[in-house]
């Protein structure tokens, strides 16, 4: 019997020159890590400043990001000329207010920065190629659409804060060609930044650059730059990854790229970045790869809201509203902002129980008007993330008809049916439990989008803004950061830190040569979650935190130093693996954080921010609305010109 390892069968020929250790040097004023909706909306604005940009992406910019499979609308969007209130007034609001679509987690000045920008970054995206506007005339009459602008509006027909998308399904395609016409930025695809620079390596000082591979040939890039935006999108699945763990079925979120892996996570804490709070700041569950396509199933519910319901005998269910008030006309659903208690359809467990109401349901499209029934299979639905080809396109070609057939709804527990937040693609919620959900809202920033960190930025869901409004705060912050480096000299990269990256990064690769690595990239990401499901699931303790981070240092010296890659596609995959491993560690380190802040007295009103510096966990604490107290101003719209201020200038000293 044979001592070699079994690799298994050999992999297909690498289809391109193969080429490690090759190292490329860049230099740039402004760095984007993460081409996204906010990358790259960043990226364009920075550029438009005339400093230098190089947008760097692990995907085609044209699909990456969360955004990159489709937009249906546009959230948030309270600052268009029609909207019923201000982003003023929508930030004065109790701190669980959410407007159409557009989340306002607090609400703060990140909250407001979205909704003040947003309208003025739509338009940027129609002047981009990007449609919002019924032009043909297709919707004249509805409801939801204002007849002069020929603007749609969805969810709320009365507040008129969300615009439906004509275009949405292709909104990358229109921000990858804006950004190849701006002469100052470069676009780099296929590369994984795997580390951020700092000046002479030292954790929590001046950020001058970042490392990365190439997907496809392996070569090792080194960019310095004078300023770096974060716009990874966090964790894929919002944070289910981090204890579930499926590769193949990884991809059936909606929204969530599966490239969505931690990366900027990761090299933000080992940067020495001050974390949010991870209670303050949490969001509601998603059931991950174990729930329905999403809006690929009957529902009332978001994409497919204000859609009719039925059970299987043909009886209509009642709808209420968001104080449980019987209403009965299509005019009153469609009054109450998506993402609070809006209305939706009156289920009671006790009548399906009793067999009053028999299961499955039915979402019944062909008894709406034909307006909300195309604006639902067509608007929404034909541009949402991930449905325009995989639902869509596939239902309307095996037959689908939404004009006389009705589609099917998840079959659940009686009582998940009378939820009022259920989000029905997630399917029956007991499949994964409510502690596979994103509460690690990302990295602090202030008013400029800055975090603790000198020269570090961060954009989008990397810094808890997510959404459609990742573009409007990926412009925001563009703009800061080119400000940033038109007054700073380029740093110095440490030699060292580079070596010992890129010594991390290719050992893999060389544990394949010489034959001595023996876990995969699958393997080391299923004994990831097997930590976080034992010591950070639904009971959190002090000794269970220790614990797990004691058991995934154990499994960072051991199983980590027996990886193996074959190719750069499977060194990437094993990186991005390393990055899940740190963004456990950076959850149980928040867990620890609460007992921590526990310790110390900490009042229940204060913001507290979370860093790990030299192995030692710090917590620091800001009074309530710390950003409208000096060093700054009193009001929002006061900060939000005062940091716009400088917009127009496009040299550099």
């Amino acid at each position: 019997m044979s001592s070699e390892l079994n690799y298994g069968s050999a992999p297909p020929q690498w289809p391109y020159p193969v080429k490690y250790d090759v190292e490329n040097r860049i230099d740039t004023d402004v760095l984007i890590i993460g081409a996204g909706v906010a990358g790259s909306m960043a990226g364009l604005m920075a550029a438009r400043r005339g400093v230098t940009v190089a947008v760097v992406d692990k995907a085609p910019i044209d699909i990456s990001g969360c955004g990159g499979a489709g937009l249906d609308h546009y959230g948030g969007c309270i600052s268009n000329p029609s909207a019923s209130t201000t982003p003023e007034e929508a930030v004065s609001r109790r701190p669980d207010s959410s407007f159409s679509g557009g989340r306002i987690m607090g609400p703060d000045f990140r909250s407001y920065i979205q909704m003040k920008g947003s309208w003025d970054n739509l338009l940027e995206l129609e002047r981009l190629g990007l449609r919002f506007r019924d032009e043909e005339d297709e919707f004249a009459g509805a409801p939801f659409r204002d007849d002069e602008t020929k603007i749609m509006y969805a969810y709320d027909y009365e507040a008129k804060t969300t615009i439906r998308l004509r275009g949405g399904a292709y909104i990358k395609k229109y921000m990858k060609e804006g950004l190849e016409k701006e002469k100052t930025a470069t676009l780099y695809e296929r590369i994984m930044i795997t580390s951020l620079l700092t000046e002479d390596g030292k954790q929590g000082a001046r950020v001058v650059g970042a490392t990365g591979i190439n997907e496809e040939t392996g070569e090792f890039y080194v960019f310095r730059a004078k300023s770096v935006i974060l716009s990874t999108a966090g964790v894929s699945m919002q944070g289910t990854s981090t204890w579930t763990f499926n590769s193949e079925m990884f991809g059936n979120g909606y929204r969530n790229d599966p490239r969505c892996t931690g990366d900027g996570v990761a090299m933000a804490w080992k940067a020495g970045a001050n974390f949010m709070s991870e209670e303050q700041f949490g969001q509601a569950l998603y059931t991950g790869p174990f729930g329905w396509p999403w809006y690929g199933i009957g529902n009332p519910d978001n994409t497919w809201h204000p859609c009719t319901l039925v059970d299987n005998k043909g009886n209509e269910l009642p709808w209420v509203d968001m104080n449980d008030k019987p209403i009965s006309t299509m005019e009153e659903r469609t009054k109450g902002p998506m993402g609070m208690m809006r209305p939706t359809p009156l289920i009671d467990p006790e009548k399906i129980r009793s067999g009053e109401i028999e299961l499955p349901l039915w979402a019944d499209l062909s008894s709406m008007s034909d307006y909300e029934r195309r604006a639902i299979w067509g608007l929404m639905i034909g541009n949402e993330g991930k449905t325009r080809v995989s639902i869509y396109d596939y239902f309307n070609k095996a037959g689908f008809n939404p004009e006389k057939d009705m589609l099917q709804c998840p079959v659940m527990n009686p009582e998940i049916y009378g939820n009022h937040r259920k989000d029905w693609f997630q399917g029956e919620p007991n499949a994964v439990k409510f502690w596979k959900a994103d509460t690690l809202r990302g990295v602090a920033v202030d008013w400029n989008q800055m975090t603790n960190v000198e020269g570090l930025f961060a954009a989008g869901s990397e810094a808890g803004q997510g959404g459609a409004g990742c573009g409007t705060a990926g412009a925001y912050s563009g703009n800061r950061a080119a400000e940033y480096a038109m007054k700073t000299q380029q740093g110095s990269v440490s030699e060292a830190q580079i070596a010992a990256e890129k010594e991390r990064v290719y050992a893999p690769v060389k544990r394949m040569n010489e034959r001595s690595g023996c876990v995969s990239w699958k393997e080391l990401w299923m004994g990831m979650t097997r930590v976080m499901q034992q010591d950070c699931g639904e009971i959190r303790t002090r000794v269970l935190a220790e614990h797990g981070l004691m058991w995934l240092d154990s499994i960072k010296r051991h199983e980590m130093q027996m990886t193996y890659a074959r190719n750069p596609h499977e060194l990437v995959r094993v990186l991005e693996c390393e990055s899940r491993v740190t963004t456990a560690e950076v959850y149980l380190y928040l867990c620890l954080a609460n007992f921590k802040a526990e310790d110390e007295g900490a009042g229940q009103d204060m913001h507290r921010y979370t860093k790990l510096i030299d192995g030692e966990l710090i917590n620091t604490y800001k009074e309530a609305e710390w950003w409208l107290k000096p060093p700054y101003a009193p009001t929002y719209l006061e900060n939000y010109e005062n940091c716009r201020a400088n917009e127009k200038e496009v040299k550099q000293p």
